[in-house]
């Protein structure tokens, strides 16, 4: 594996440390990671991460990072070098777009839309129904089940068939697919959300009915973390996903949101990856990021630690591309850009991304690139 010389490291280092969390524009960080869970802009690299996949590489955007002012130039710049899909960080979630009932706020997700179909990007639809982003109206609802059910229907198919509008000029859509459901299952448990109290159990198998109904071509997915990690978690998740197929309800592929530590999974990761590949689903990386601080024993990125770091990086990398078939493969995702704007960060505290805050890129990034390339750490 090729690694960097160690004044290269220590350079990694102190600009990791000596760099304070922005104060972005977006607000607070809201993405689908687990609940409760506490190109380059340097020129270092003469291949992006796109050059090197075989499968879409994306990463996560919002409309205001997507904007023509200078603070956003070299962002754009990397998401450009590196990535060729994009994945709506918070934009195109319930609790931006369901304002009211019956009334929706798709400008946000527009932008997004329409940036990408002028650079080229495919966008990757981020999550229909998540029960960690539901409008405080809806959460208030006093309406009977059958009135809630009903409003949840009229959502997710005006939503699917308005990013559906959009195609580019051999006339596909934009918005290739989206995570219908994201975090269904608690551990090996049914998760007890709103949509699971006032629809029950099979408001899962509804959710892909109605999102079907609303766009026959884009693809359908499953989304949920710790698939790699979790061995009884993830068999609920393939034993459910394998009924969903059964009874014909319209699944298209799992999303894997792979949040990792430096030193977890081992050797359950391409286990998992096998397990979820035979379901003959697409397979997606969702959400991939590494922990480098899991356990605060560390106080900064250390050299040892950040090869940790980018081993697993390269582990997630290398699997993904070996082990599922390229009919499979729906692409790896990357949670963020800079550390800095990572919902990790922990106000410095830990550095789980391929980028430093200067955009320079991180040893990790050599490493998964390295992965992609088909290079395994040993």
């Amino acid at each position: 594996m090729k690694t960097r010389n160690i004044l290269s490291i220590l350079v990694t280092v102190l600009l990791v440390i000596g760099c304070s969390s922005d104060s972005s524009s977006d607000g607070d960080i809201i993405v689908g990671g687990p609940t409760n869970e506490g190109g380059d802009g340097s020129g270092s690299t003469s291949i992006y991460l796109q050059d090197a996949a075989s499968f879409p590489m994306g990463n996560i955007v919002s409309a205001s990072k997507l904007t023509s002012s200078a603070a956003n130039t070299t962002f754009k710049e990397v998401l450009l070098n590196d990535y060729n899909s994009i994945t709506a960080e918070n934009d195109m979630k319930m609790a931006t777009i369901f304002t009211s009932a019956g009334n929706y706020n798709f400008s946000a997700g527009d932008a997004i839309v329409a940036y990408a179909k002028a650079n080229g990007l495919r966008v990757h639809g981020h999550a229909l129904i998540w029960h960690s982003s539901v409008p405080g109206w809806l959460n208030s609802f006093s309406g009977t089940n059958e009135e809630f059910e009903a409003l949840i229907e009229t959502y997710v198919k005006a939503t699917v068939t308005h990013f559906a509008q959009e195609k580019d000029s051999n006339g596909n859509s934009i918005v290739v697919s989206w995570d219908v459901v994201n975090e269904y299952f608690d551990g090996s448990s049914i998760r007890s959300s709103i949509f699971q109290q006032k629809i029950g159990d099979d408001f899962i198998d509804k959710a892909f009915q109605w999102a079907r109904e609303a766009d026959a071509n884009v693809k359908l997915f499953y989304n949920d973390y710790n698939i790699a990690g979790e061995v009884n978690k993830r068999n609920q998740i393939i034993s459910k996903v394998n009924s969903m197929i059964t009874m014909s309800v319209p699944i298209d592929g799992i999303g894997m949101q792979m949040h990792l530590n430096h030193n977890w999974p081992t050797a359950d990761l391409p286990l998992a990856i096998q397990q979820i590949t035979d379901t003959g689903l697409l397979v997606h990386i969702s959400e991939l990021d590494v922990k480098a601080n899991y356990s605060n024993d560390v106080t900064e990125l250390t050299a040892a630690r950040a090869q940790e770091q980018a081993n697993q990086y390269q582990n997630a990398s290398y699997f993904y591309s070996n082990i599922v078939p390229a009919a499979q493969q729906h692409g790896i995702t990357i949670w963020g850009f800079r550390d800095q704007d990572s919902w990790l960060y922990n106000g410095g505290n830990d550095w789980p991304l391929l980028y430093n805050n200067d955009y320079s890129t991180k040893i990790s990034y050599d490493s998964f690139l390295e992965g992609l390339k088909g290079m395994s750490v040993n």
